[in-house]
């Protein structure tokens, strides 16, 4: 190690590569994160930018110099009129503070950005601009109107129904005009016409808001669509959640604001430099009487052509019969800018199918769970009527499943002109659906004429990934798909059912992962603003925000959603705006529980939902109700104010608020002592009732003193393999699963953490995409349990998944001290056996992130690039040799890059530019690792998903392995296979054999054995039969060293050959280790041929399968002639005998001193005399005589009776490493091959120089 030490305590020069001309940019200018926004509110908006450095590596920025002027001209000539912030020395390039001279409201700013890097480069961005929207009330010079009133064919019952309303105004203008831009709000939704044309792009805008409290406006530059003379502006109002989905009908519970209304301020500059406003007022005209009949989130939307208004927002309209729009209530809210880009058309989707189920029945299947909604075209007659109705799911019989819809109606209608083809789709509602019922379509159906538009809230995709694993890779795209379908202005908790609600909970920790995937940072910071205004005045936070339904259960898990994600912003985007505008809310809040609730010994009693939605004991079921699968509520209470208290000390630091943050610090460490006190068990060493979610919660938050963190780990290791021995599945809901992963990963056990990501069994998110699901579902058993809560569209179940994948999988993360990705983490976990590459890119603040690698036992590859003005410390494997970049080895030089050694990696420091790591991973470094040589799979995929009890031999050409193969153990495609080592590479595995006994008869194949004669063939032993008791013994021959092979010889009756090992030769006789498994019990025997297999005797049983009962022996030999046989048992330790007449007779079997799981052993003598043993030691846990198929061990002795440890090949709690089966080379070098997981075989190379032996433990 000392030399490798000396290796690697390097500079590392990776900015002396030959010098290339810089291509030095600034560009992705941002005011408030947006790109020449206009509408912004803020009187002192921030500014943001990124650096792109081509072909130059280790680029800072040194200074920055912000010019801002009131036009493009001043600009453009260096006067900065409005602020000039000098030349400042600094690297900040995100959220710069606008010092300058007063803004105007609706007015238009210009800016530009210049940046010298550390190295003197001077590079000045394009110019940018940004308008500001309306400070103060007085700004608006508009009333509100409208028509606080419903139709004579409108229902304000249970299921409303209310007709959108159409407003239109006339106007001229007489002289050029600069600029003119439109500040609206129309509450719900509107659409915004002017001169016939659609005014943006947004759709169900604006954003919905607690309208009590805010209501948003946009405002849109329109100076292109106006005309020299006269003008025509037209608004269409949608209900939205203003005029709420359910009328007279929980006046308790759901909240309602009033009738749609409008108020809107156009504001015109014109070139002469005088200026107008026309507002909405009385002299708009208005009407109901529109094709949009009825608009309802929950219900869907009708809309009858044969009503429309054709030309209603254009000149010269005849709007005689409309009404004059009235002056209505005003809304109780402020109006406030909408500063996020809003819901769009991102996407669209064609049907993959349509399917006739009746005369007039169709079922369109988008083939992704999406939302949004479908346009159609049809035609046909005046009075058709085509009804579109949505679900995500299908029943046995193709028809929609709705039960989980609830009371949600979900259904769109259209009524024809019948004026040739139309084309509609809705413009106030949208659907979460894969699947779509028609009916009513006239003529013939194609699905060429539907085309599904995806909405959700315009956000950059920042974030990529793919991995060498296919369930990783669906479930991330189904997360994707997910998330978005649920961005409607606000985080909801889904998109289809009768709630469509901003859960703070199921936002706690998803906020997070969410941000790996999209720039949401608008969305989260407006989120923020809405659960502060939901607030009540004595400190309470609702679970829903806004509080569209009235719930304030005074609980913390939920309202932790505000502190979280505050600190994801901070975090993530380097954004701390959110936390400086809701400190005083938060402060209020953490006071309330405090003050309400804390209890004398600074327990937090106050939880409703526990750990919600854990996987249940029943399949039906939505929550469990087994008491050992519930987390004590008031351990989580608890758990989560002591991390709010945490955070509240971040935040106060942040703001240089000491006093404020050591009374919190003070209060968390009270927390923490009582909990521990309360929750701990000092006997047992675990948490509440020992469950996954009471154990990761402490380690998750730091709670635990130090002596206890190994022995609770051991606990959450335990409790999640307690009733899975080989494998792991998921046993959190909502509150465990947001730690799960990457706890894992911190304790060391990256390997349990891949697994539960991974799985497609249930539960896990694997599970959910095997059954079909394109999204992520509610509930674990999303294809089972009650309708009642069973959204096939969910994300709050996604826990850390995404995180760990970026951070863990792909390595990239943002240092906890210089955050936003000033300073990237790039810690992969390598460690990973199951995982071969990542591809992962990622768009920070300062620009993006690629972390791609690959890799097999022997070598990493690894291609990073990192943005200008940011650093990385990169993590190698410890066991990593000869490091490259770029073809060559690390060198000193220049700079402060370096790499040292950390704990558990070696550390690179790089700066920005494009860098390729290459480097060999040397095996056999590591704890009980040496002796290794070389590590592999026989082979990476397969046509089978399970594989066991494989064998070695060496042939004259070389190895040869073989192993049986198919769905599972016992089933009748279960083959034997064999690959052979050519050219340093395992082939790609073949069948050999099968257990095809006649045309209508197949059993399983069964532990193949392969034995080289010396000098001759290569035998092949198997066995088939549908269960141990079934078998028949089996013998294929190759001549040609394992390429081709005989046809199958049947062994006589009662003869099965060895039974799992290598036979031995002694003399011309070849002895077959064997043994039986059923009545009278457990018994080794031998089988004995003399002819290569033509002819068989047997000597034994040597045991009577009653005192020891053992099987599947071994046998080592000795320089005196005498033969030693191991064998497994169910009597929690190997047993031995002992021969000395060449295997003719046997000693008594007895118990050794070695323990034994009554797993598969193997064992080889050595060319130097020396016994190896290849076996799992494992002392069966109470006396069952059975315990965990790992760690796998290597034992070394001299007499076959003192062993001493040498390796320890494998050491996951996850899985099984078992069947051995050992060779010795007449290289030298020793050759293991075994079951990994029951998914592959793995080899091992070992030399036995390099051994080393330690006294059992």
């Amino acid at each position: 190690m000392k030399g490798r030490a000396i290796f690697i305590s390097i500079i590392l020069l990776l900015s002396s590569l030959s010098p290339v001309a810089a291509r030095l940019r600034v560009g992705d200018l941002r005011v408030e994160a947006l790109e020449n926004p206009i509408g912004i509110d803020s009187r002192n908006p921030r500014f943001s930018w990124r650096i792109f450095a081509e072909e130059e590596r280790n680029v800072m920025q040194h200074t920055y110099h912000i010019m801002v002027a009131s036009t493009r001209e001043k600009l453009d000539q260096g006067i900065a009129d409005i602020w000039d912030s000098g030349v400042v020395e600094s690297e900040q390039s995100q959220w710069v503070l606008f010092e300058g001279e007063p803004l105007k409201y609706s007015s238009y700013y210009y800016w530009k950005v210049s940046v010298t890097t550390q190295k003197g480069e001077t590079t000045e961005s394009s110019p940018a601009y940004w308008c500001t929207g309306l400070f103060s009330e007085n700004d608006w010079k508009s009333r509100w109107i409208g028509m606080d009133r419903a139709s004579e064919w409108d229902s304000e019952t249970q299921w409303s129904r209310l007709s959108a309303r159409y407003l239109r105004k006339e106007f001229e203008m007489n002289k050029p005009v600069k600029h003119a831009v439109v500040h609206i709000s129309g509450q719900g939704l509107y659409e915004l016409f002017l001169n016939g044309k659609r005014v943006g792009d947004q759709v169900l805008a604006p954003a919905p808001t607690d309208y009590r409290q805010t209501l948003l406006y946009n405002s849109y530059d329109v100076t292109s669509l106006l005309k020299e003379n006269g003008n025509a502006m037209g608004v269409t109002l949608g209900n939205g959640r203003y005029y709420t989905m359910r009328q007279d009908y929980k006046p308790y519970k759901i909240p309602t604001f009033g009738y749609p209304k409008l108020r809107l301020a156009f504001y015109i500059e014109y070139k002469d430099g005088s200026t107008e406003v026309i507002g909405s007022d009385t002299s708009w005209k208005i009407t109901a009487d529109g094709p949009i009949r009825s608009n309802n989130e929950y219900d869907g939307e009708e809309y009858d052509a044969r009503k429309e208004l054709t030309g209603w927002s254009e000149v010269g309209y005849d709007d005689s019969s409309w009404g004059s729009a009235e002056r209505v209530a005003i809304p109780y809210g402020t109006l406030r800018a909408q500063m996020m880009e809003g819901m769009k058309v991102v996407d669209t989707l064609k049907p993959l199918s349509v399917t006739r189920l009746e005369e007039d029945k169709y079922i369109l299947d988008m083939g992704q769970n999406m939302v949004g909604w479908i346009r159609m075209k049809v035609k046909g007659n005046e009075g058709d009527t085509v009804q579109l109705r949505f679900a995500e799911t299908v029943q046995a019989d193709g028809n929609l499943y709705l039960d989980n819809l609830r009371d949600a109606r979900v259904t769109d209608k259209y009524i024809l002109k019948g004026e040739g083809l139309e084309e509609w789709a809705p413009v106030f509602v949208y659907h979460g659906f894969r699947y779509v019922e028609v009916t009513g379509y006239p003529g013939e159906i194609s699905k060429d004429n539907f085309i599904g538009e995806v909405v959700n809230d315009q956000m950059e995709l920042i974030g990529t990934i793919e991995t060498s694993d296919p369930v990783i890779n669906q479930v991330m795209k189904n997360a994707f798909w997910g998330i978005r379908g649920n961005y409607k202005g606000m985080p909801i908790d889904c998109p289809q059912r009768n709630e469509r609600q901003p859960w703070l909970g199921d936002r706690t920790m998803g906020g997070l992962g969410e941000s790996y995937l999209f720039e949401h940072q608008q969305l989260y910071s407006k989120w923020a603003d809405d659960i502060r205004e939901a607030q009540r005045e004595d400190g309470t936070i609702p679970d829903v925000a806004p509080a569209f339904w009235n719930y304030y259960s005074d609980v913390v898990t939920w309202p932790a959603a505000f502190f979280f994600n505050a600190d994801m912003l901070y975090r993530q985007f380097g954004n701390l705006k959110p936390i400086e505008k809701n400190y005083e809310s938060m402060k209020k809040w953490v006071r309330h529980m405090k003050d309400e609730y804390m209890t004398d010994d600074y327990l937090m009693p106050r939880d409703k939902y526990g750990d919600w939605c854990v996987p249940p004991e029943s399949p039906e079921l939505i929550h469990a109700q087994d008491p050992g699968r519930i987390t004590n509520g008031e351990l989580i209470a608890t758990a989560y104010y002591f991390k709010i208290l945490e955070l509240m000390k971040k935040f106060a630091l942040l703001q240089n608020l000491p006093e404020d943050a050591d009374r919190y610090g003070t209060l968390a460490e009270k927390v923490k002592q009582g909990f521990n006190d309360a929750f701990f068990h000092v006997d047992s060493l675990y948490y509440g009732n020992n469950t996954a979610t009471a154990n990761l919660l402490p380690l998750a938050f730091g709670m635990i003193p130090e002596a206890w963190i190994p022995a609770v780990e051991k606990h959450l290791v335990n409790g999640i393999l307690e009733n899975n021995q080989y494998s792991v599945h998921i046993t959190t809901g909502v509150i465990g699963s947001q730690w799960i992963l990457k706890e894992f990963a911190r304790m060391g056990r990256a390997d349990i953490a891949f697994q539960l990501a991974s799985n497609d069994t249930y539960p896990s998110w694997g599970y959910m995409a095997k059954k079909g699901a394109t999204t992520i579902w509610e509930l674990w058993n999303g294809d089972t349990a009650n309708p009642e809560m069973n959204s096939g569209n969910h994300v709050m179940l996604l826990g850390d998944f995404i995180p760990f994948s970026f951070e863990n999988l792909a390595g990239i993360k943002s240092d906890d001290q210089q955050v936003a990705f000033k300073k990237i983490i790039m810690k992969p976990n390598f460690d990973i056996e199951k995982l071969s590459f990542v591809n992962a890119s990622y768009k920070t603040p300062y620009g993006e992130v690629k972390s791609h690698w690959k890799k097999n036992f022997e070598q990493l590859e690894w291609s990073i690039k990192m943005p200008a003005n940011s650093t990385a410390e990169v993590h190698f494997p410890l066991n990593s040799l000869h490091i490259k970049e770029g073809g060559r080895l690390l060198k000193s030089g220049e700079g402060y890059l370096n790499v040292r050694t950390g704990g558990d990696s070696f550390v690179c420091e790089i700066g920005s530019g494009e860098y390729r790591f290459t480097m060999e991973l040397d095996p056999g470094m590591g704890r009980w690792r040496k002796g290794i040589v070389k590590e592999e799979f026989l082979y990476e995929t397969a046509p089978f998903p399970e594989c066991h009890a494989s064998t070695i031999a060496e042939t004259p050409k070389g190895l040869v392995a073989a192993f049986f193969g198919g769905t599972k153990e016992r089933n009748p495609d279960v083959e034997i296979w064999v690959t052979r080592k050519v050219d340093e590479q395992w082939t790609s595995p073949v069948s050999v054999a099968n257990g095809i006994l006649s045309d209508t008869l197949r059993k399983a194949c069964w532990n193949p054995v392969l034995f080289q004669v010396p000098g001759e063939e290569l035998l092949l032993f198997y066995k088939i039969g549908s269960s141990v008791s079934d078998w028949t013994g089996h013998l294929i021959r190759s001549f040609d060293h394992g390429i081709t092979w005989s046809e199958p010889e049947h062994l006589p009756e009662g003869f099965i050959g060895p039974v799992k090992n290598k036979p031995v030769m002694v003399g011309s006789k070849m002895i077959c280790p064997s043994s039986l498994e059923g009545s009278p019990g457990w018994r080794v025997h031998f089988e004995m041929t003399e002819d290569k297999g033509k002819t068989w005797r047997k000597v034994g049983p040597i045991n009577d399968g009653k005192a020891i009962r053992a099987i599947q022996p071994s046998i080592l030999t000795y320089e005196d002639g005498s033969l030693q046989m191991l064998c497994r048992t169910r009597e929690g330790k190997l047993a031995e005998s002992w021969s000395h007449d060449g295997g003719e007779t046997w000693s008594e079997m007895t118990l050794s001193s070695l323990p034994n799981n009554n797993s598969g052993t193997d064992a080889v003598t050595l060319i130097d005399g020396r016994q190896l043993l290849v076996y799992n030691h494992v002392i069966p846990p109470g006396g069952t005589g059975k315990g965990p198929r790992t760690p796998l061990n290597i034992a070394l002795s001299k007499d076959g009776k003192e062993w001493f440890a040498a390796l320890v090949p494998e050491d996951s709690p996850l899985g099984q490493y078992s069947y051995p089966s050992v060779i010795q080379g007449k290289d030298g070098y020793i050759h293991v091959v075994y079951t990994w997981r029951r998914e592959r075989i793995k080899y091992l190379k070992i030399d036995p120089e390099q051994l080393t032996v330690m006294p059992m433990e």
